[in-house]
């Protein structure tokens, strides 16, 4: 049976919503137009994006990252991959502004894509019992 982990919606993102958002309404007020349609347009790719990005670890083998209708699906085999790791962004003190997984995967030169899990523990796991079956 496939499993489906959904992504992870990070502070960075919602703050980019918000910010696009604010910034169609007010192009409408002042009525800018062409400025509002344009960036509107990007609000709903964007919002699209991040409702419809997934996850697929199918039981062929395959790893299959969805990113929406605008996107390609990538599918990447789990006997390629290398090796899985957890990545945070440059660190202020304690804080740090994002953390994702780095999927290395491909004969040399390697190939990576960074991915945002919902539950990245789970999906490390599922996917290393994938790998072992």
């Amino acid at each position: 049976m496939n499993r489906i982990f959904h992504a992870r919606l990070p502070w960075h993102t919602r703050l980019l919503l918000v910010m696009l958002t604010a910034i169609v309404l007010w192009a409408f007020w002042v009525k800018l137009i062409l400025p509002a349609t344009v960036t509107l347009l990007l609000v709903v790719v964007l919002i699209e994006r991040i409702i419809h990005t997934t996850y697929t670890v199918t039981t062929d083998g395959e790893l299959l990252i969805y990113h929406g209708r605008f996107s390609p699906t990538r599918e990447i085999a789990l006997t390629d991959i290398r090796r899985i790791e957890k990545v945070r962004s440059n660190n202020f003190g304690k804080w740090h502004l994002a953390d994702f997984l780095v999927i290395y995967y491909g004969e040399e030169p390697e190939k990576s894509i960074s991915l945002l899990p919902d539950k990245e523990m789970e999906f490390v796991e599922h996917i290393q019992k994938m790998r072992r079956l």
